[in-house]
């Protein structure tokens, strides 16, 4: 059955609660001001992500890679959070726009059959340095307080410095995908709007040309050979970027 506004709030004040109390027997956090906290417990982790089933259009976000879940904390109160994780390759307009683009251009030159080739060290090894801002969320009992835009903020120094010690890798510019082409989360914190995808998405049931068992090369590292397709559903996410540091 599908939930209604009332029963989604009820449910996210049970949520906020319960997560609340993990976070005050278990966690070290600042009872002033706002402040972040990451969510490693794995009930916590679990109700983090029903929050983000509740409140979010895209849902909770299982990221392959490197992820992390920010708790945002107000004055002692659990009130949102932030889901950080690695970032995708060959965005284009991500990549022109932090600098990433020269890594895999004049390729042959360099000895490598193609851009995306695990031998390109230098894209992927600075790919690592984009971090991905994946979802953002308030509960909706304290929406209505600038909190996201305030995280926001504060994420840029805060949330930067908490993963830089987790990986250690410092970390060069931050990007995002999302539907709108003004938010206020990131127009109002400096953020750039780079451009939209295109919209391709894989479709393994389709191949660009020759048979997968003719072009399946596990020594060479090719393991599909799936098409791009644009479907009737494809969306053109907006991206955005902000720039840390230069490449």
């Amino acid at each position: 059955m599908a939930r209604t506004h009332k029963s989604i709030g009820l449910r996210c004040q049970q949520i906020q609660g319960l997560g609340h109390d993990l976070m005050v027997a278990d966690y070290g956090f600042s009872s002033k001001g706002l402040s972040f906290v990451e969510v490693c417990d794995r009930d916590w982790r679990k109700l983090f992500d029903e929050a983000l089933d509740l409140t979010h259009y895209s849902y909770s976000c299982q990221r392959v890679g490197r992820c992390m879940r920010l708790a945002i904390i107000e004055e002692g109160e659990w009130v949102g959070g932030i889901v950080l994780g690695s970032t995708f390759p060959n965005i284009m307009v991500r990549d022109e726009s932090v600098g990433l683009r020269k890594f895999v251009t004049n390729y042959k030159r360099r000895g490598l059959t193609n851009p995306w080739s695990r031998k390109n060290r230098q894209y992927w090894r600075n790919l690592q340095r984009v971090v991905n801002h994946a979802r953002t969320f308030v509960f909706p009992q304290f929406q209505g307080r600038g909190i996201g835009i305030r995280a926001h903020r504060i994420l840029l120094t805060k949330g930067v410095a908490m993963w830089e010690e987790k990986y250690r890798d410092r970390v060069y510019a931050l990007d995002t995908l999302c539907t709108a082409d003004e938010s206020k989360l990131f127009l109002l914190n400096g953020w750039t709007r780079a451009g939209q995808t295109k919209g391709y998405t894989l479709d393994r049931t389709e191949v660009f040309s020759k048979s997968l068992k003719v072009v399946d090369d596990r020594e060479k590292g090719i393991k599909n050979n799936g098409a791009l397709r644009k479907g009737e559903n494809s969306i053109q996410w907006w991206v955005w970027t902000i720039q840390l540091h230069t490449f």
